[in-house]
């Protein structure tokens, strides 16, 4: 008796992948047999059942508020990302009417302060020479500054990085206000920070966070050292 049970169950579950392969390689099947569609009947979320056509229809208007959702964020990220490019044209114009290095770093400073948002900027500019260019608002440090050796891994990597440091780094960063500092964003400046470091500060936690991308930091930090290098002395 289990047997035949069982065998029963196989040839329902044969009959049913059978008709269910033939359906999918023959999607007009219903097309000269529409009398079929208004007899099949097919559960419903509601727990009603429904005509085939109805619960088509239901599907595909799932899937079309799916696609309209994913067009509305794919519109919202390429409008953010407009208005980013938009910002780093500004940052690149303002870095070509300076001429001298210092007006250069002051641009920097100001057009990340008003057009990207930071509370806080740092520039900070390597140097071997015991006298050195006015860098404006940037200051010149020595390799074997105590201060500059907390970012060695930092400059070992040469890439931005976003989050939180320690009150000794954020104290060398941003000074007196290094307090009010709750996340930032580091980019080099040249490959592995040869020229040296930019620090952007935030009073928001989440400014600046394992989730935001780095990508456009590393843009930023491209342009401001190819920017001030053609300056600095040889």
């Amino acid at each position: 008796m289990s047997i035949e049970r069982k065998t029963g169950v196989r040839d329902t579950a044969d009959i049913e992948r059978t008709v269910t392969d033939y359906l999918i390689t023959h999607p007009d099947f219903f097309e000269a047999r529409t009398d079929i569609l208004t007899k099949l009947k097919v559960p419903h979320p509601s727990g009603q059942a429904i005509s085939l056509i109805e619960r088509q229809v239901e599907v595909l208007r799932q899937q079309y508020r799916q696609m309209e959702r994913k067009l509305v964020d794919m519109i919202e990220v390429a409008r953010a990302n407009d208005a980013l490019i938009e910002r780093i044209h500004r940052l690149a114009v303002a870095l070509l009417e300076g001429q001298a290095l210092a007006e250069r770093l002051y641009s920097v400073q100001e057009e990340l302060r008003n057009r990207f948002g930071a509370d806080e900027v740092s520039l900070f500019l390597i140097t071997d020479r015991s006298a050195n260019l006015d860098a404006g608002p940037a200051r010149w440090i020595k390799r074997e500054d105590a201060g500059f050796e907390q970012f060695r891994e930092f400059m070992k990597a040469g890439k931005p990085y976003v989050g939180r440091l320690r009150a000794p780094q954020l104290e060398f960063l941003f000074g007196e206000q290094a307090e009010r500092i709750a996340s930032i964003a580091l980019m080099p400046l040249g490959d592995h920070g040869r020229l040296g470091i930019l620090a952007v500060g935030s009073h928001e936690a989440d400014r600046f966070g394992p989730t935001l991308g780095t990508a456009f930091l590393m843009r930023i930090g491209e342009l401001v050292a190819a920017a001030i290098q053609p300056l600095l002395p040889g």
